[in-house]
């Protein structure tokens, strides 16, 4: 499959590109605590068919800046993913040129992708920054505090990604990390879920990581929460607050799991929600 072209926003002095990693195969059958004959008549889907989502990452650069956020699966997902650092090294971009990895959080299909399959950097010179409640969660704590199969997995995952970075990681909280670029959580994804606001005059884009999974589901009935969910209740409130506020100042969006290249902008009628791609 011939990889989806870059596609470019500008938003002030920096030129944010969105980048493919592939294609996730997945079904509807992954929601909780919603009833599953309403996900399939709303998504038109049975509960075993398969739905592919997107797997994007975003290349910010301006300022002397070179940030990716997110690195997408690395070869730990299946063939059909982790072609970023093909598809970046396709466009131009030297993985040793990458200053940052700004993470919106520590789960398999945005953090596996640091390292190739013998453990090695993918991104030799890059600063990894993450929120401190993220990195805690999932590389700080023993194995044996994990709570289930797939989050001792997702904690294995962590370490095996974070480890050749440990001396060049910083830990973060909300606010601005780099001028322009501010970090703020979102939390019930996963505790530290966040969200990277690239801001330039009177422009702005907010890449708000899994804030939506499945956005033919998740517009219509926002409620709707999936197992990856660490907190779905806190995962619902977080998405009801996000989709308010863009739908309210007409923010752009950028999402890793909204059809390529991801970008969109909310509206809200009649309690409803719809994103106009971009």
């Amino acid at each position: 499959m011939t990889a989806p072209a870059p596609r470019s926003l500008v938003i002030g002095d920096y030129t944010v590109t969105a980048f493919s990693d592939g294609l996730f195969e997945t079904t509807i059958d992954v929601t909780v605590g919603v009833d599953k004959a309403m996900t399939q008549k709303i998504s038109g889907k049975a509960l075993d068919e398969p739905v592919f989502l997107s797997v994007n990452a975003f290349l910010v650069e301006g300022r002397g800046v070179r940030a990716l956020v997110d690195a997408g699966t690395g070869d730990t997902m299946g063939s059909a993913l982790g072609k970023l650092p093909d598809n970046l090294r396709a466009a131009g971009v030297g993985l040793d040129s990458i200053t940052h990895i700004l993470l919106t959080h520590i789960h398999p299909d945005h953090s596996n992708g640091l390292v190739d399959g013998v453990g090695q950097p993918w991104f030799p010179r890059a600063e990894i920054v993450v929120q401190e409640t993220e990195i805690r969660f999932w590389y700080d704590r023993d194995l044996s505090q994990a709570a289930h199969d797939r989050q001792l997995r997702n904690m294995i995952n962590a370490k095996k990604s974070l480890a050749p970075y440990e001396k060049r990681t910083t830990r973060i909280g909300d606010g601005e990390f780099l001028p322009g670029v501010h970090a703020l959580m979102s939390p019930g994804h996963t505790p530290g879920h966040n969200t990277w606001t690239i801001e330039g005059g009177a422009d702005s884009l907010i890449i708000w990581g899994d804030t939506i999974h499945m956005a033919f589901m998740q517009l219509e009935r926002p409620e709707i929460a999936f197992v990856f969910d660490t907190d779905p209740a806190q995962a619902v409130a977080s998405r009801l607050r996000l989709l308010d506020r863009v739908a309210a100042d007409r923010t752009r969006v950028a999402g890793m799991h909204l059809d390529f290249p991801g970008y969109g902008v909310v509206r809200k009628r009649d309690g409803r929600y719809t994103i106009d791609a971009e």
